[in-house]
């Protein structure tokens, strides 16, 4: 039933959209600064639905010398040049990406530092099979076709405010309606789980997001602690050096001594596992537990080096498929014959 809901969700958002600009209007409204586009990409991505939501600085993440030094493997400047020529977007320039998981589908959001003149939307379609572009108002579009036999559609804002779905293109209908002011419908971290967890830090690289509730295997997980968790979020902030702080933090109901004990526990079971011993998770320095009745935190230190090297080991056999730099890249102008491939939004 669950499920059900969470994919449905989608539908009666866009349903509501769709009632709202059918509304009847005596006169046209002139245009307000309020009513312009958010540029936040935050505020293109419904709660509604939502499984996980990826909040990432890429900018400062490529700032950090010693991240840079210890991913390059995976973020080397080759293979972020060859994004480049593909989709026409420069990870390393990105203030904020947000990616966001739903039932049937994943929605990739980011802002440009300025309008890129229509450059990755010729890149988008370029890519597709049978595209089909709409164009509702002056500074939107809505590009949408498939690749690889997978639904994908683009919505471009201003041409700075890029919105991709794949899988569900009601995500991109959605983000449409979040960018005509359409939707009053709460964005992802302002749904009533996720409302709940703490501001996130300034200096925050990276947070990943989990609403509740936890169900089925989820329920079990941690020793039993995420069945009655509402949510929990996961930062991760710079280490300055050859380490890499994350803390966990979850809202919900617990026993302190219990859920403190319970916690404990599943830290050290995902150590000394092999998966714990691939990313040096048994390695953490500064391991501390803080449990309340409605908050439980835990943070440690990651050795940054064996972190590194676990992830790169992970996707030695599919980094290329992650990025999509399989095939040879366009070098030109967005008006240059399509690629073979090319990375996916």
């Amino acid at each position: 039933m669950a499920k059900f809901s969470r994919a449905h969700a989608l539908s009666a958002l866009l349903l509501a959209a769709c009632a709202a600009s059918r509304a009847p209007s005596a006169t046209t409204p002139k245009p307000r600064a309020e009513d312009a586009a958010p540029l936040d990409p935050r505020a293109y991505a419904p709660a509604a639905g939502l499984r996980w939501l990826v909040d990432a600085y890429p900018a400062l993440i490529f700032r950090d010398s010693a991240l840079k030094v210890a991913f390059a493997g995976v973020l080397s400047p080759e293979r972020m040049d060859a994004f480049v020529k593909v989709t026409g977007i420069d990870l390393r320039a990105l203030e904020e990406v947000v990616v966001a998981g739903y039932d049937l589908g994943t929605l990739y959001v980011t802002s440009l530092p300025s309008p890129d003149g229509g450059r990755v939307r010729a890149r988008f379609e370029e890519r597709l099979t049978g595209a089909v572009v709409k164009h509702p108002r002056p500074s939107l579009y809505r590009i949408a076709g498939t690749h690889g036999g997978q639904p994908r559609a683009l919505v471009a804002v201003d041409d700075r405010v890029f919105a991709f779905a794949v899988g569900d293109l009601t995500l991109a209908r959605v983000a449409e309606a979040y960018a005509e002011r359409r939707l009053k419908s709460p964005t992802a971290l302002h749904g009533a789980a996720l409302a709940e967890l703490p501001s996130a830090p300034s200096d925050a690289l990276a947070l990943l997001y989990v609403p509740g509730p936890f169900v089925d295997s989820w329920a079990s997980a941690a020793h039993g602690l995420l069945s009655t968790a509402l949510a929990l979020t996961v930062t991760v902030r710079p280490g300055g050096g050859t380490t890499l702080p994350v803390v966990l933090t979850a809202v919900g109901d617990w026993d302190q001594g219990e859920a403190h004990t319970q916690l404990e526990a599943a830290w050290s079971d995902l150590s000394a596992s092999s998966t714990g011993r691939l990313f040096g998770f048994d390695q953490a320095k500064n391991v501390n537990i803080v449990a309340h009745l409605h908050q439980l935190t835990w943070s440690a230190d990651l050795a940054l080096p064996q972190l590194a090297a676990g992830l790169r080991a992970a996707t030695a056999t599919n980094v290329s498929e992650m990025f999509d730099v399989q095939g040879s890249a366009p070098t030109g102008e967005p008006t240059d014959p399509r690629p073979n491939d090319g990375p996916r939004p």
